[in-house]
């Protein structure tokens, strides 16, 4: 379990430092996409392992809520992540499309909505009703696929 504390602590001080950090000058595009896809895949990780546990492919019952937490702290720092404009600059190869910028009011309220519903789920799991904490984990990936569907490049 305190591998999951270190992965939510890590987590909660990049965000702090993010936000503390909001009159930081800009990021360079490359270390900002790597940035973004480390957070991303930091949710769809956890995303993967709590699909795992609810189905009773592994006996980690233990560990859903940690799994759940990551997701959503994840979504918490998702915005000042994303806010850095990268489309067409750097290096780094990415699926995020221009449309994440040219109506950033659309896609920031997507990642309001991922937020919310990771953190329903957050609370789901740690209540341990692992029926509810299903449902809720498909109503987070409704919210993932949103955003994919008109944000990403395939």
């Amino acid at each position: 379990m305190n591998i999951f504390k270190s992965i939510i602590g890590v987590s909660a001080l990049a965000g702090s430092v993010l936000l503390a950090g909001s009159v930081w000058a800009e990021t360079e595009p490359d270390a900002a996409i790597q940035y973004r896809k480390a957070l991303m895949g930091t949710v769809g990780g956890n995303m993967k392992a709590s699909a795992l546990i609810i189905k009773g492919q592994v006996e980690h019952k233990d560990a859903l809520a940690a799994h759940a937490r990551g997701i959503a702290a994840a979504a918490t720092l998702a915005p000042a992540a994303f806010k850095q404009d990268t489309h067409g600059k750097g290096s780094e190869k990415t699926t995020s499309n221009a449309n994440i910028w040219k109506d950033w009011d659309k896609f920031s309220a997507g990642l309001k909505a991922l937020e919310t519903e990771a953190t329903k789920l957050a609370d789901l799991a740690a209540s341990g009703d692992m029926e509810a904490a299903g449902k809720q984990l498909g109503a987070v990936g409704k919210t993932c696929k949103g955003c994919h569907d008109a944000n990403r490049d395939k």
